[in-house]
């Protein structure tokens, strides 16, 4: 695997996929939560403000949430001439063996 410097038109590929996809999920989130906000609100029969902070936490849980999705796409999609990998820089991560097994097994 070649290793490639991060310029700017690389890192700029990754930041408005991240950008673009999070404000549209952002978006489309706000727009779920304000329906059902009021929906529920003329179920009720008033207003409330215990819906809209409810609403608001929601959309601020949800965000939080789809920011991470974003950013897992971000690492998983081929642009056009690399893709972002991550790479343990601890030698032979891939073989060595976890705590568990490392340790003897207990004497009986």
């Amino acid at each position: 695997m070649q290793e490639l410097e991060p310029t700017w038109k690389r890192a700029l590929s990754v930041w408005w996929l991240i950008t673009w996809r999070g404000f549209i999920g952002f978006v489309l989130l706000v727009i779920a939560s304000v329906v059902l906000v009021d929906s529920l609100a003329t179920l009720i029969g008033r207003g409330s403000e215990t819906l809209n902070v409810i609403g608001a936490i929601g959309v601020w849980v949800l965000s939080i949430i789809w920011g991470l999705v974003v950013v897992r796409m971000a690492l998983r999609k081929h642009y056009r001439h690399f893709r972002v990998a991550l790479i343990s820089n601890v030698a032979d991560a891939a073989v060595s063996p976890s705590p568990e097994e490392a340790s003897p097994p207990p004497a009986q």
